[in-house]
């Protein structure tokens, strides 16, 4: 059984408060400026309850009666309730009943009912964290001498174990009544996270946490960390600070059965982490990023969406990606009136990813040359403009390497992971030529000869066909292959192509023409140095082939 009498009047006032909200669904009246004589109010079918708690447990005198009628009748002449209830720590003696019977008679048309001690004593009755909240630290140490016992015995089960991990963690919600600690996994790895137990926790029993930091002025990384930290604070966003630059965290609740949730007051931390909250309020907002040149023409397009907003002191920040979440942007805006902003875009791995999903962004981002301007636009309307910064280093290689596995990937019909490790030099070479070729430009090789091996028993035939002079020469292979993350495909459709080669080894080749049985290779190169090209394999080899050189078996 409580003893009301040897508590804090204003604690137990919130928690006579706390019982009426749940047990009768009223709503609490904050009376910082003056709550109209009204501490709950409940608006129900019948109509307008209101409901005025006293922290008197004492025989009422005079005085007490007196502010007892004051706030009956101004919350008669303020609401015009249908029921008023008085909830008091104390069970009337005759006399009280007596007096607060006359009451009725002043106020016939409001039905007066006394909620005493008996109902505030069965309404609290095993509810641990009220008890802890209105006891303080000497209930809990009470609890807490049980539960050691509890902690001394031996776990013999996995059901042991989730049984006192369940019992502690109630135990432990028990402490406040507003807010707890719950445990489990974060992207930051696992944590404590303190939870509110009910929804108006954070107003009526808010907690304060108050760095201190030091970042000293001959200190690098510090003065880094401190222009992270204050562009956060301008901006939002997010930020770690290594606990060298905290020197405490202040941590202070309203209440102390809060406090005693929370621990010291002062606490000492290895890293702290700052976390605006986002605003999703009109999100997402869909637009295209478009690139306009130096001459004012518009070069690409891109859709993007930004899906997450951060405020902070001074302006906002937003993130968003394009359709292929490759593409990821940050939009720093400053001001509110006349907002500036500052558009960052960086690409994400693309490793295992598919040429088709990546082309676009990488496409828009090494087409950006300076002087030219990137738009953010709403349908026709421009919302933002920004100066665009050359490609950075190796953006345009990238694209290259995109765009030609695009191609091949379309030419095989299957799809083409872009490669996770970096391709050889002539790896990367012959699938540039192969895609340049495939879409029906010729592509210059790195060399003005070729070697053809000839099966035994054709060396005769082939001597036939080569021309003496000069000419042009057709190869058109099975297939040509590359190799990419260390898997080998095969492309068909491909040929070798020269305007002006001769065979260089015809006498070498004369003398091996009557052996059916001799294996040998033919080299062709130019005599003018003229480069060997890989060019799509064609049918009607047109005029263009005239004098041709066939070579069938390629390989």
């Amino acid at each position: 059984m409580l003893d009301w009498a040897e508590f804090d009047p204003d604690k137990a006032e919130r928690v006579a408060q706390l019982l009426v909200r749940e047990a009768c669904g009223a709503t609490s009246i904050d009376g910082a400026g003056g709550d109209l004589a009204q501490d709950l109010r409940h608006d129900g079918p019948a109509g307008l309850t209101i409901f005025e708690v006293k922290s008197f447990t004492k025989r009422l005198a005079n005085s007490q009666k007196r502010q007892i009628t004051d706030s009956l009748s101004r919350a008669v002449k303020l609401h015009a309730p249908y029921r008023w209830v008085l909830v008091i720590p104390l069970n009337p003696t005759p006399g009280e009943h007596a007096w607060f019977q006359q009451l009725r008679g002043k106020f016939p048309g409001v039905e007066l009912e006394w909620f005493g001690r008996d109902w505030l004593d069965g309404k609290i009755a095993g509810r641990e964290s009220l008890l802890s909240y209105i006891e303080g630290a000497q209930y809990t140490l009470l609890r807490r001498a049980k539960q050691h016992g509890m902690e001394r015995e031996a776990l013999t089960s996995g059901a042991d174990l989730v049984q006192r991990m369940n019992d502690l963690r109630r135990l432990g919600e028990t402490i406040s009544p507003y807010w707890k600690w719950n445990f489990g996994s974060t992207p930051w790895g696992e944590a404590q996270v303190l939870t509110p137990q009910r929804p108006e926790a954070a107003y009526e029993d808010p907690i304060n946490l108050t760095p201190l930091f030091s970042f000293p002025a001959d200190d690098s990384e510090a003065q880094e960390t401190a222009d992270r930290l204050q562009r956060v604070l301008r901006l939002g966003g997010e930020v770690e600070i290594p606990g060298r630059f905290v020197q405490e965290l202040r941590v202070s609740a309203a209440s102390e059965a809060t406090q005693r949730l929370l621990g010291e007051p002062t606490q000492q931390v290895s890293s702290l982490r700052l976390i605006s909250i986002p605003d999703t309020t009109g999100l997402p907002l869909r637009g295209s990023l478009v690139l306009e040149r130096q001459n004012g023409k518009e070069g690409l397009s891109l859709p993007f969406t930004f899906t997450e907003r951060v405020g902070g002191t001074e302006g906002r920040t937003l993130t968003g990606t394009d359709p292929s979440g490759l593409l990821a942007g940050q939009l720093e805006i400053q001001g509110m009136d006349s907002p500036a902003g500052r558009l960052e875009l960086s690409l994400q791995p693309l490793a295992g990813r598919y040429p088709h999903d990546a082309l676009p962004a990488v496409r828009l981002l090494a087409a950006c040359q300076p002087g030219d301007s990137l738009h953010f636009r709403i349908g026709p309307v421009t919302s933002l403009s920004f100066s665009a910064d050359a490609a950075a280093e190796g953006v345009a290689d990238l694209f290259r390497l995109v765009a030609a596995l695009e191609v091949l990937q379309a030419h095989l019909g299957t799809l083409l992971p872009i490669p996770a490790e970096p391709m050889e030099d002539a790896d990367a070479r012959e699938l540039m030529a192969m895609a340049l070729a495939l879409t029906g430009t010729p592509a210059r090789l790195p060399f003005t000869g070729l070697s053809v091996p000839l099966r035994p028993g054709t060396i005769g035939t082939f001597l036939q066909s080569v021309p003496q002079g000069p000419g042009v020469l057709y190869g058109a292979p099975e297939s040509v292959k590359v190799t990419l993350d260390g898997t080998r495909y095969d492309v068909p459709g491909l040929a070798f192509w020269a305007s002006n080669v001769v065979l260089r080894n015809r006498a070498e080749l004369e003398a091996l023409a009557e052996d059916d049985a001799a294996d040998a290779v033919a080299t062709f190169s130019s005599p003018d140095d003229t480069n060997i090209f890989m060019i799509r394999a064609v049918d009607d080899l047109g005029p263009e082939y005239r004098r041709v050189i066939d070579l069938p078996e390629m390989e």
